[in-house]
């Protein structure tokens, strides 16, 4: 893509995502992002067939880039659990970046923690095939793909709602922690401390 259709194309998005802070998708005209790109209707035309379109492509390009290479990193290390800190930190790091975007997509877009969770765990099951690790699972890989994108959408959403006051790199340690100890044995841990006072 050459650099001036990369520059509209991050216009129109950039005014896509004003236009959310102000109006639903489905009201918003193309006269309007038009406006607020600063470009004319052909220009919008020639990169999109309508909004939708424009929200569907705005939402693939980052979650493109929210994983990195999960399976090049897991081949270089050989290592699942340092591959999950890599895919944690990768995701954590990027919505950071990414702040704006995310923020107003799930204050304004009505299915984007659905299409988010669906597509970790589209990720995680592709992940669990490459590495072979789903021939060794107690459970199905999809549920485990759904139990762990679930974790991740839901403290995603909460470090959107909190402002990002925790680090990236923090977040990550904590989804881990959680993923690899589990719920009910953090809490068994927490009473039997409680009982040791």
């Amino acid at each position: 893509m050459n650099h001036k259709r990369k520059n509209s194309k991050n216009k129109i998005q950039s005014a896509l995502l004003n236009c959310l802070n102000t109006t639903r998708l489905e009201s918003i005209t193309v006269k309007q992002l038009c406006e607020h790109a600063e470009i004319n209707r052909s220009t919008f035309y020639r990169h999109y067939p309508s909004i939708e379109a424009l929200a569907e492509q705005t939402i693939t390009s980052h979650f493109q880039l929210l994983f990195g290479e999960p399976y090049t990193f897991y081949l270089k290390h050989h290592s699942i659990s340092e591959s999950q800190f890599y895919i944690a930190n990768n995701i954590f790091s990027h919505i950071s970046h990414y702040a704006y975007f995310y923020k107003t997509m799930f204050n304004y877009y009505s299915d984007f923690y659905i299409l988010l969770k669906n597509h970790i765990q589209q990720r995680y099951i592709i992940f669990f095939e490459d590495t072979g690790a789903e021939n060794d699972m107690l459970l199905e890989k999809e549920i485990v793909a759904e139990y762990i994108a679930s974790a991740y959408s839901g403290m995603i959403q909460g470090w959107i709602n909190q402002s990002f006051r925790t680090s990236p790199e923090e977040m990550a340690q904590r989804l881990i922690l959680l993923n690899s100890t589990g719920p009910i044995k953090l809490l068994i841990d927490a009473e039997k401390k409680r009982h040791r006072r």
